[in-house]
């Protein structure tokens, strides 16, 4: 008989490995949460001055940690182009890991992403990948109202993602699609079919590398279709969701967290008085709580304690990231391509 021991509160010991701007979110919220243990950073001065800040061990290499701690929980968060080489390093320095979070995407293509699934499949840790806006609680409350066919037949989806980002900083991002565009095509993976789709994409590029992007995905059926408008030129920032239904609209605002859902009927002024058949009333805004970055610590905390699953799991980093290979596929030939997810 298998008895699962469920860890305690000071058993839980995290190390986030590279200190960037999303390593730094994860150390704060971690040093507050009481579970972080140690940090590592190539960079010695912002190793030496986070460790300080935190009052935390800091280490500027993997080996160097790994003698001195026994962290079981790991976040990787360095460049994407190291991501496999932080895992591998991880896995065989560090036999104590219960659990990995991987930030986005998990690698630089769908080829080194599988490689690495292949490697992680001889070890028996869970891996989250870090799509953050999986963990935004209104994507489940949308996934939810998709379900039990509040809108209707799927007719199209827009998704936006835009914001600024300084051109020193786009060659360390790499392009739009592993930067920002993973986290829609993840959510939009979960809503669309697994059989062929079509996709095409266009694009303006800064410095060689995609800023911007327009990209069109629909089914082999043409029953609908599902367009990412994405950008790192816009001044100001943007986050939302909108779904068009045979009978109903829906509008979701991933930064309010608020939710807007419109009869179709209605608005075509078919039915003055009828009013759309879910617990909400016509037009009204439906505000969801919860932080996703939390969210997504929490299912790491609860990996490492054996309380849980992935919520992202490598499966669907790799269905991401067959998005963006699709994307620069298309990109590159100039026309559209077809793939499966």
């Amino acid at each position: 008989m298998i008895v699962e021991i469920s860890l305690n509160r000071s058993e839980v010991k995290i190390c986030v490995v590279g200190i960037g701007r999303m390593g730094y979110s994860h150390v704060r919220l971690l040093n507050k949460l009481g579970y972080l243990n140690s940090i590592v950073d190539s960079n010695p001065d912002l190793a030496e001055n986070i460790g300080n800040k935190f009052r935390i061990p800091w280490y500027t290499n993997l080996e160097t940690m790994a003698q001195n701690q026994s962290p079981n929980g790991i976040i990787i968060a360095v460049p994407t182009n190291i991501h496999s080489k932080m895992v591998q390093k991880s896995i065989k320095k560090i036999p104590g890991i219960k659990a990995l979070l991987i930030e986005k995407p998990i690698a630089s293509s769908v080829k080194e992403a599988k490689e690495l699934k292949s490697i992680l499949a001889e070890y028996n840790i869970d891996v989250i990948v870090g799509h953050i806006e999986v963990y935004n609680p209104i994507i489940p409350k949308i996934r939810s109202i998709l379900k039990e066919g509040y809108l209707g037949d799927l007719r199209s989806i827009l998704f936006q993602r835009r914001g600024a980002v300084g051109e020193k900083r786009i060659q360390t991002l790499g392009d739009v699609y592993e930067d920002i565009g993973v986290h829609d095509f993840d959510v939009a993976s979960r809503l669309l079919p697994k059989n062929e789709l079509n996709l095409y994409s266009s694009a303006v590029k800064v410095k060689g590398i995609v800023n911007s992007s327009v990209t069109i995905i629909s089914s082999k059926r043409k029953e609908f279709y599902c367009t990412f408008l994405m950008s790192r030129e816009y001044a100001g920032k943007v986050r939302t969701i909108d779904i068009e239904g045979t009978k109903a609209t829906l509008h979701a605002n991933l930064i309010t967290q608020v939710l807007e859902i419109r009869s179709l009927d209605i608005a075509r002024g078919e039915k003055e008085f009828s009013v759309i058949r879910i617990p909400y009333s016509n037009g009204e805004q439906i505000k969801i709580y919860g932080e996703p970055l939390l969210h997504e610590i929490w299912n790491l905390i609860d990996c490492i304690k054996g309380d849980s699953t992935p919520l992202v799991s490598l499966d669907d980093g790799i269905c991401a990231l067959k998005v963006v290979d699709a994307a620069r596929r298309s990109i590159k030939i100039g026309k559209s391509v077809y793939f499966n997810l």
